[in-house]
């Protein structure tokens, strides 16, 4: 049987690149959730997807949700057991949130092909889930006084949809860069995508 060498350098590639933007994510959530924080109200400055959407946008909604996962880890642990208390609710939840955004992140590129509304319309699952997570499992689970949760969630989302119109209108601007759409194209080259500046 024949190997396709080439096959085996676009996973290779692919991979690699998956993994470069996890830690990039990763770095960029530590630097700034470390920077940022109000302590036990759970809300803290986090441009982890930032790594999840440079994967996400042009490899779509598999790589993304694996991105998304990745760069999850830290704020896990960091609003787990750092700067906030919600313990393995958090250390759980938050991954599984960034992986549900990373996926449909994905999924809306390859649907409208624009960055800004890939970013935007891919947070929309990760912010349901993250009410749904407050009120339905953190006051069963955590120390977290009830009476608080709604409050604390209402600031944790408004804070979110703040970070991500900035993510939304950089990954926009990112991608308006012929050089960088034509390198990534090299690692998918099946990504669908004309820079704003080409239309």
């Amino acid at each position: 049987m024949t190997i396709n060498k080439t096959s085996q350098r676009y996973s290779t590639k692919t991979i690699v690149y998956v993994a470069v933007m996890a830690a990039l994510g990763t770095a960029v959530a530590i630097l700034t959730i470390n920077l940022v924080h109000l302590g036990y109200a759970q809300i803290s400055l986090d441009l982890s997807h930032l790594g999840s959407f440079m994967v996400a946008i042009p490899g779509g909604g598999i790589l993304g949700a694996i991105a998304g996962a990745l760069v999850g880890i830290y704020p896990g642990i960091a609003f787990g057991y750092i700067w906030g208390s919600l313990g393995i609710v958090g250390l759980i939840g938050l991954p599984v949130g960034k992986a549900m955004a990373g996926f449909t992140s994905g999924v809306v590129q390859k649907t409208f092909r624009r960055p800004f509304l890939s970013v935007i319309l891919g947070y929309v699952p990760e912010c349901i889930f993250t009410i749904w997570l407050f009120v339905f499992i953190v006051p069963f689970f955590t120390l977290i006084p009830a009476e608080f949760v709604l409050i604390i969630v209402l600031g944790i989302v408004g804070k979110a949809w703040i970070e991500m119109l900035f993510m939304a209108f950089l990954m926009e601007t990112i991608f308006l860069s012929r050089g960088i759409v034509s390198m990534l194209k090299t690692i998918f080259p099946k990504w669908d995508y004309t820079p704003l500046s080409e239309m």
